[in-house]
């Protein structure tokens, strides 16, 4: 089934899947309690939202329960250090579908350094990678559920040292998709100045 620009396959998860057009980018900003204070018209119509409705909501209502947390976890601990990151997300929109997201997030500084918002931006990611990361996904998430978050990141550190990589590391592998990569550094220098 077509919803505009998008495509959507029932699953057995939430209720349906979408996938977004290759064109289309996903953009939002919060400020450094995770508030979203500004997204794109993509944004909102992929998540079902209207108008400015979800500005100043917690970014955490797009949280998906497949996602484990330990992956949030290291995105908020790396750009709150000022650093950027990639990161492969599952998103759940307001009416109760989901999508995979390749999502570079961005901290956003003042005049002196100090970090004032953080900027996201996302595109549709490709079903190799889904099908690469979504078991690692399922198994930290069973590890949290079971042991706790502390457990999942051990075991994460685990994987990523049998691959002989770092998370950021392993991200670019699995992105490696040089024409994906073309388009993130036009949106991260052209249009997140």
């Amino acid at each position: 089934m077509h919803v505009g620009e998008f495509i959507v396959t029932k699953t057995n998860n939430i209720k349906y899947e979408i996938k977004c057009a290759y064109q289309e980018i996903i953009i939002s900003r919060t400020d450094t309690k995770g508030n979203i204070i500004y997204c794109n018209s993509t944004f909102r119509k992929v998540n079902a939202f209207e108008g400015a409705s979800v500005i100043n909501q917690s970014h955490n209502i797009l949280r998906h329960p497949d996602m484990p947390k330990v992956i949030f976890d290291i995105v908020w601990k790396t750009i709150s250090r000022g650093l950027p990151i990639q990161a492969i997300i599952k998103n759940k929109t307001k009416d109760n579908r989901y999508y995979w997201t390749m999502i570079d997030w961005k901290p956003q500084k003042d005049m002196n350094n100090k970090i004032v918002s953080y900027v996201a931006h996302g595109k549709q990611a490709p079903q190799q990678i889904i099908d690469i990361i979504e078991p690692l996904y399922d198994m930290l998430k069973d590890i949290e559920e079971e042991h706790g978050l502390e457990s999942a990141l051990t075991y994460l550190h685990s994987y990523l040292d049998e691959q002989g990589m770092t998370y950021s590391q392993y991200l670019n592998y699995l992105t490696k998709n040089r024409r994906f990569r073309c388009l993130c550094e036009f949106v991260r220098h052209k249009i997140l100045k």
